[in-house]
Parts: structure tokens; sequence; C-alpha cells
């Protein structure tokens, strides 16, 4: 190794040598499959300590007492190519006996697309880099083709597992991300990662399989999983000998503003004041203990959509606060969209996220999200980040590969050049919460506090729709293979040179002996059938071989039909006349789609004032409407004068709120700071209003008031009122009113009947954009993967062939779907996919208390009507009665008020404890009314009351 492992590492790397050695052992004694998790924290050197065990594997560790295994092959897997790229680049920078370099590749290889074309196996002292997203259903690898030389790669993967010759060991990095909850959004990954685990369709399962990960319990819970795989115990690096080594800064700040709605450009400021300072403490400190200089990084998370002026005014903004920076060398980015930005005057280049850290011309570095998986930079001191508080994830990830020691070592002395800094202008202290408990090592990761098994995929299974098939579909199918197979002996009897073969009384020949030339193989017999001589092809006879002028006719033989097999239990779950009922019933069901985005009503009001000016209907509308803003807002600033000032002080001064996180002395503590905000700050804030209000308006009110207030304390009062939710409520109130007025006037003259068709058409428009709803349908579903261990059940429009499907329910799930399906009426039903916006998903908009969202039913029953036609059925089951049961509830009302006739019944069902199960009917009048009126926020009253029966 070219870098001396910290204590902790080198008992980690001679621990876990050791369990493989052993494993490997027993596995080629009586073939036991096993597994094993390096665990260990983010920041404490994963990488390094997979590189050294990894080359101990192959060539042995004097220091450590290990013996080479030679015919150790690693297949490394992650889940991004960039992920892996950056592994090898660390492996070859640490790892001397592995590469030379990162450009030597002797024992370090990258699997491609066309992998198979040069490879029928894995070789010895090789390490394979492998993204899953190769091992897709219709990769290039798992197809084999041309490009591969034909080889499929899970074939190579079973004959290295086959061959004596090779032992191979799967290393997967960030283990619980294939494993874990995290891989409940894409299934897809759950089952690659089963598939190389256990052996895809029946090929040789993996040896010995070593997770790696911060977070083992995800990795462990699956493996224990699987009936025929030993999990060894795990190799732990605890936080504690982390951080006592040095390797991690031992004090993370935090500062967020006390309230909401915070000025973000004075965050900005705090944040590059505290960069310049920890550019300075470090130049110094380097020059003074001779130390080689650290470069320290800014980083900048902006937010997804940011536009190019908007990252001019950002690197303006730093370049004014931090002084020695190169405005032409000092930006990069790591975007997703991997390109060079020209943002204003700057040119903004993207960068790797492996070629920060040795990049010291890099000081400012742009990223969206977590920059990436493995990414980390010792030399990043400061991070201000534009996320908005539901990112969380996103910030304490980033943070958390921030905290390595520039020097692998603590600095004895200065707290500040042993901590990072983060400014959050976009959070609250109630919201870091997440944050600091996944910082201090109080969760495994962003927003859950246990692990457990729920999501993983184990034995996955693709079930598909049940389209019906008949024993006369098969007795149909079976007499047009028949006549396939007459048709394709006819056509081949009718090639030139076929001969029918006698042999064996009637016995068809050998497909060898079809092959042969009739005129190489001896005559069965001296005479054709007529009697006469047969002539032989010493004489030159040739009868039976068509001469090149013969005119016979070669018939082309129809396509091989496949032989059909007997129904099965699948197909014959539905009649055809039930299947066509389900799918009209099931494309009946209407999905509404409220715009996400309300009607800003002063636009609203500002292009209808365009509309009149324009259309001559009133030539003055446009110069009243600002006018008659600006006095409004001078108004109600007036008439809500206490609140408007609490934020003018808001945005005046930035009360921030420092969280101090001690790593090494476990401690948390909490101050409260207070800055000013400089002229560009109240600029900026007051951007807030040409948002909310228009920048036509604001301009109008700054205007109007210059003379006598002047810029800045216009911009002030700008950006106070438009974070007084009073003041904004009434004007919102003004212009809704001024544009009604607007709309009276016009309709009471008759005007509108003389505008033209064009302008007819904008007026129709404003009249009833706050209207607009859009209409859709849930689409088909054609199949889903889900686990063949969960319980199975009937009647579902998408099985397995024995005509279950497996389906993960919970107790009151299963309760209600046994329920439902032994009633006589039924006769399907769907489980619609929970907290989905899958256009495979039905929903159901509600209005929550942070706006629109959207509730998905638990089933859809098909159930036939006293008319004898089928029509879908809602069963929805809650286990809790949450804060938001009630708003979900009157979801539903609106809903089913707009669509009264689609569905037979719509029932919602309670958990009232000890699996007392409680209904109230949706399409009752009288329910909805009293949903309607109720004002209480627990709603489980209703399910006592009236209203409610016991489910059965």
């Amino acid at each position: 190794m070219r870098i001396e492992l910290k204590d902790f590492q080198s008992r980690a790397v001679s621990t876990l040598s050791s369990k493989l050695e052993s494993m490997r052992r027993r596995y080629e004694q009586d073939g036991e499959t096993s597994s094993i998790c390096l665990a260990s924290p983010t920041g404490s050197g994963k990488t390094v300590m997979c590189a050294a065990t990894i080359e101990a594997l192959f060539f042995g560790g004097d220091d450590l007492g290990l013996s080479p295994d030679e015919n150790a092959v690693v297949l490394w897997l992650s889940d991004s190519p960039s992920l892996n790229e950056q592994t090898c680049v660390r492996f070859a920078n640490v790892a001397d006996k592995l590469a030379d370099s990162v450009l030597d590749h002797r024992h370090l290889e990258t699997v491609t697309n066309h992998f198979g074309a040069s490879h029928d196996v894995l070789d010895p002292r090789h390490v394979y880099f492998l993204s899953k997203d190769l091992l897709s259903r219709n990769g290039l690898l798992t197809k084999g083709g041309e490009l591969n030389s034909g080889r499929v790669f899970w074939d190579i993967l079973d004959r290295t597992i086959k061959d004596p010759e090779r032992n191979l060991y799967l290393f997967i990095d960030e283990a619980h991300r294939g494993l874990g909850s995290n891989a409940s959004s894409d299934k897809g990954t759950s089952t690659i990662y089963a598939n190389l685990i256990d052996g895809f369709e029946g090929r040789a399962a993996m040896p010995i399989v070593v997770g790696v990960s911060a977070t083992p319990q995800r990795f462990d819970a699956a493996m224990d999983l699987r009936e025929n795989r030993v999990r060894m115990p795990r190799v732990s690096v605890t936080p504690r000998e982390v951080q006592e080594s040095g390797l991690l800064k031992d004090i993370i700040e935090l500062r967020v503003p006390e309230k909401d709605d915070p000025v973000e450009h004075q965050y900005l400021t705090m944040a590059c004041q505290r960069f310049a300072l920890a550019c300075s403490k470090w130049d110094e400190y380097c020059t003074e203990q001779d130390e080689r200089s650290i470069h320290p990084l800014l980083l900048v998370q902006t937010a997804d959509n940011i536009s190019m002026s908007s990252l001019a005014e950002l690197c303006d903004q730093i370049m004014s606060l931090v002084p020695g920076l190169n405005e032409a060398a000092c930006f990069a980015n790591v975007f997703g969209e991997h390109k060079l930005l020209a943002a204003g005057k700057y040119l903004i280049p993207y960068i790797d996220p492996e070629f920060v850290q040795d990049s010291p011309n890099v000081r400012v570095l742009f990223a969206k999200e977590a920059v990436s998986n493995g990414w980390d930079c010792p030399r990043a001191e400061v991070i201000f980040s534009q996320r908005r508080r539901s990112d969380s994830t996103y910030i304490a990830q980033l943070v958390g590969r921030m905290v390595r020691t520039p020097l692998a070592r603590r600095i004895d002395g200065d707290d500040m050049l042993n901590s990072v800094a983060c400014y959050l202008p976009q959070f609250n202290p109630d919201s870091t919460k997440d944050v600091v408990d996944y910082l201090m090592g109080r969760k495994d990761a962003m927003g859950e506090s246990s692990i457990g098994a729920k999501n993983i995929v184990l034995r996955p299974v693709t079930v598909t729709t049940a389209e019906p098939r008949t024993d006369k579909d098969y007795e149909d199918e079976l007499e047009r293979y028949e006549a396939n197979q007459e048709a394709i002996r006819e056509a081949e009897g009718q090639q030139p040179g076929f001969q029918p073969s006698v042999a064996g009384m009637g016995e068809q020949s050998s497909f060898e002996d079809a092959l042969v030339p009739i005129r190489d193989k001896e005559p069965k017999d001296d005479s054709d059938q007529t009697g006469n001589e047969s002539p032989s092809a010493t004489d030159g006879g040739t009868s039976a071989i068509p001469k090149p002028n013969d005119s016979t006719i070669n018939p082309i033989a129809p396509a091989q039909l496949s032989k059909p097999k007997p129904p099965t239990k699948q197909e014959q779950s539905f009649t055809k006349e039930e299947w066509a009922g389900i799918k009209k019933a099931f494309g009946s069901i209407p999905v509404q789609r409220v715009p996400k985005k309300a009607r800003n009503e002063f636009q609203s009001l500002l292009r209808t004032a365009s509309l009149l000016v324009e259309t001559g209907l009133d030539r003055d509308a446009a110069r009243d409407v600002n006018h008659r803003f600006s006095r409004r807002l001078a108004g109600s600033i007036v008439s809500n004068e206490d609140e408007y000032l609490a934020a003018r002080h808001e945005v005046e001064v930035s009360e921030t709120v420092k969280i101090t996180l001690d790593k090494l002395n476990e401690t948390e503590t909490s101050s409260q700071e207070e800055a000013m905000t400089d002229p560009e700050g109240l600029r900026k804030a007051a951007r807030d209003a040409d948002v909310r209000f228009g920048k036509e308006l604001a301009q109008a009110y700054r205007k109007e008031n210059f003379v006598q207030l002047g810029r800045q304390e216009c911009d002030l009062r700008l950006a106070a009122a438009v974070r007084t939710p009073a003041i904004v409520d009434d004007l919102e109130r003004w212009a809704a009113k001024t544009r009604k007025d607007y709309f009276d006037t016009v309709d009471g003259s008759g005007s509108y009947d003389f505008l033209s068709d064009a302008a007819k058409q904008r007026y129709d428009e404003l009249a009833r954009e706050t209207e607009g709803r859009r209409l859709t349908r849930i689409e088909w579903p054609t199949s889903l993967i889900t686990s063949d261990l969960f319980a199975k059940y009937p009647r579902h429009i998408v099985q397995k062939e024995d005509g279950l499907c497996p389906l993960d329910l919970n107790d009151m799930e299963q309760a209600i779907v046994n329920t439902e399906l032994a009633k006589a009426r039924t006769i399907a039903f769907y489980r619609n996919p929970s907290g989905s916006m899958s256009a495979k998903a039905f929903s159901i908009p509600y209005m929550s208390s942070v706006g629109r969202k959207a509730l998905h039913p638990d089933f859809i029953f098909f159930v036939r009507d006293e008319q004898g036609d089928i029509r879908p059925s809602l069963v929805d089951p809650h286990a809790e009665f949450l804060g938001d049961t009630l708003a979900k509830l009157k979801g539903y009302v609106n809903y089913l008020r707009d669509f009264p006739d689609v569905f037979k019944q719509v029932l919602f069902v309670g958990d009232m404890g000890n699996k007392e199960y409680r209904v109230i009917n949706l399409l009752r009048n009288d329910v909805q009314e009293a949903i309607l009126s109720y004002t209480e926020v627990d709603c489980k009253a209703l399910f006592y009351g009236p209203y409610a029966n016991t489910y059965q």
C-alpha cells in the first residue's frame, strides 16, 4: 500500500482477510456459500480498506500475516458507472501492487457492453468493476449477440464460479442501496442484485459475497432471508474509532434561520466570510508547519432549476467577498448535465467528482444534489445550500462526505481547522433534526431510524395480465398447429432431393440422416415401387436428383408454429365475458390531475388589463392597475402594521441559529447570531415581490415612491410586504375583485360581441382559467415484479401461471382482500400501487396543510351489479388516523361528487384497534355532508357515530 493504514483500518483489513480465507475453504470443502459485511461509517476509508483487503487477497500481506489466494477473482459491483470509476482511480492511487498508476490496467478492469467479446471467463488476480445497469433485461451483456461474440455475461460468471482454478468474490459497494429500502423505488435494481447473488435462472450462486456499507442492517437482513447462504459476523468499525483517529473533523457547524423566509443573500455572504477566514488560517498554518498547501474549497449547492443569470450573480457575490480567487479558473461544476456552463462573464467547466480533491485551482464547486456516492473532498471547508428542507437527505449526505480532515490528522489548538461550516437558509431548527440525527450517528440513513427487510425483493417473480384462454381456444390452436406441421411435411416432401425414410417400418429418419445427400446413401432396395430397376448413381441415373434444368418448383414451407400448451390456471381465472367487463370497468375510472401550481391573481390581473388595452375595451386599464396597486400596498402596510414590522425586522436582520455538533465529545449545542442585511441583500430579497406580485406591479410601486423613499427603502418595504401573509392575502383579494369588476363591466356593456375571434378566445381563457382540470385514465397494467415469498391471492388481474398473485399486504389489508373475495359479487381486484405517481396508479387529489397532494386507494375491486354489469368499487383500509385523514376524506367526497356514477361502492375502512374494523360508505349523501362539515382534527369519531358500520 502506498499509504499507511490507521490502526482501526489495519485491524479491519486483517479480520476481513482472515474471514475471507475461512469462507473460501468452507466453499471448497462442502460448497457452502456465505456472506460478510464490512460495516464502517462514512469517511472512514472503506475504499482504502477494501483495496488493502483485495491486495492482500491477491498477493498476500506479510505485515498482516496473510497468505495469497492466487486463484482469487474480484467482481466489484455498484449502481453507478461514475462511482466505479472513482473506486478504480482510488484503488490505483493507494494500492501499489494493484496498479503502478491510474493508467495501469493489469489488475483493474471495467466491464463494458462488449466485455464478452474478449472474455470467456474472469481471470485470477483481476478486479472487474461492474455497473448494475449493464445487466438490465435489454442490456447487451445479457443478450450476447455479435458485439459480445455470442457470450452472455451470466454464462461467463457461471463458468468462472464452476472453474476449480478460480475463486470468485463479489464485493457490493454501498450494499444497502441495492438490497435495502432504497431499492423499493427500483425493483429492477433489487432483481439484478438478487440474480448476481443467487444465480440467474439456475446458474451457480455466488460463492462469497462481501457487502460494503455504512448501514449494514439492510445488507444483513437480505442475507438472512436466503436459506442456503451463511451470514458471517460483520467486520465493524465504530464511529468512535474513526473520530479518535483524526481522520474526521471534530466539529460540524450548521447555521439556519430562526424563522422562515430568510434573506438568502445574507447567508451566502456569511458563508463567504467564513470561507475567506478558513483560507487565511490554512495558509498561515501550512506556512508555519511547512506543510503542503490545502487550497480550501467552498461548496455551493444550488436549486435544480437554477438559471445562468442566477449562477452569475452567485459568482459575482463570491468574487466580491473572497480575496485571492482567480475568476477564470476557480469555479467548476458537478451538475448532472456534465457540460461547460456560461454564466455571464464566468465559464464554469464540468469536473469529474473524483478529480476535485486533486485540482487545487478549483476553489468553488457548484453541485445540485449530493455530488455522488463515494465522493469525498477533505479540503472542502464550507457549504452554502439553496436546497429546500424537503431535500435534507442531500444536505446530510453531502456534509457526511466533507468531514475528512485535509491532513488526515487533527490540528491541535485551532477548532476552526477541525471543523466544517454549513449555511442552510432554507432550513430551520426543527427541519434540521433529521440532519443532526444522521450526522451524530443516531440514524442509519435519512428519514428512517430502524432498518427492516420489508422492501427487499427476494426470489423475484414477474406476474402478467390474466388474459383468458379456454379449452376451446386450446383445441383450435392445436388444430392449427397440426395443420401447420402437415403443411411443413408436404413442403419438405416436394423439395428437390427429398426421400422419405422407410427404415424401421415408418420411423422417421434421424435429423443427421436428413442432412446426407441421397446420392451418398446406399439404396434400401434394388427396385422402385413400380418394380422397375432403380438406376444407380454409378450408372448416371439421377431420377431422385433433379437436373440443373429441371422445372421442379420448390414450395416455400410455412413458418413453424410452437406447439400449444393446455390453458394454465392463470388463463382460466376469468371468462372472456368477465375479462371484457373488467377492462371496461378499469378504463371507466377517471383520474383527476389538478394543476400543482395555483393561479397567480396578480399575473391574471395584468394579463386582463393588457387584453383590455390591446382590444380598446379600456385604454387606461394597465395604468390604473399599476397606480391602484401602489396605493393598495401602502394602505395594507398601515393596516397590518404589527405583522409588517415583524417581517421587516426579519429582512433587515438575519437571525441565525448556530447548531454545533462536536463529534469527538459527542455533544450538541445551539446559540443565536445576528447579521445586518446589506443593500445588495435587500435588493435580492425584494425579488420575491417581483415574482409574487409581478415585476410590472413591483416596479410601479418603486417608481411611484422612489423620490420620497429611495430605492433601498422601496426594496425593503416590498421584501417585508411579500413576507407578510396578511398583506399578500389582502392584495390577492383586491386583485381578484378588480379583475372580476373588469369582466363584469365588459359583459354588461355588450362589448364582448364586437371582439375578434382571437380576442374572444383570449378573453374566454382568462375568464375560465381557474376551472382547468385535466382528466386521464389509469394505464392498464401488463406486468409487475414482486417476490414469490409473499402471500398469494387469486383473482388479481395480474398473476403467475398458477393463477395467484404474490402481494405484500399487512394484516388489515389481508383481511380486506379475503373478505371481499369471499363475496359472490366480486369478480376480480387490483392492488393499486401505493404512493406512486406511475401511470398505472389511481390517485385522487386532496388539499393538505402544505398544498395539493394525491391519495392512492389501496384496492379496486370489480363487482357485478344488479343488472349483471361489472363495475369498479374502492375499498381503502387505514390502520392509523393521521393528521391528514380528514383532508383525504374530503378529497374523496369532492372527487365522488364530480364522478358520482363511476363506482358501485366506495368504502373507507378504519382500524379501531384489536382488529375491530369500522367502515363508512362514501357514496352516501349524508356521509359526504358530515365529512365536509366536520371540523375536528381527529376524525376517528366519525367511525363511532351513526355514519359507520362494522366492516364485514
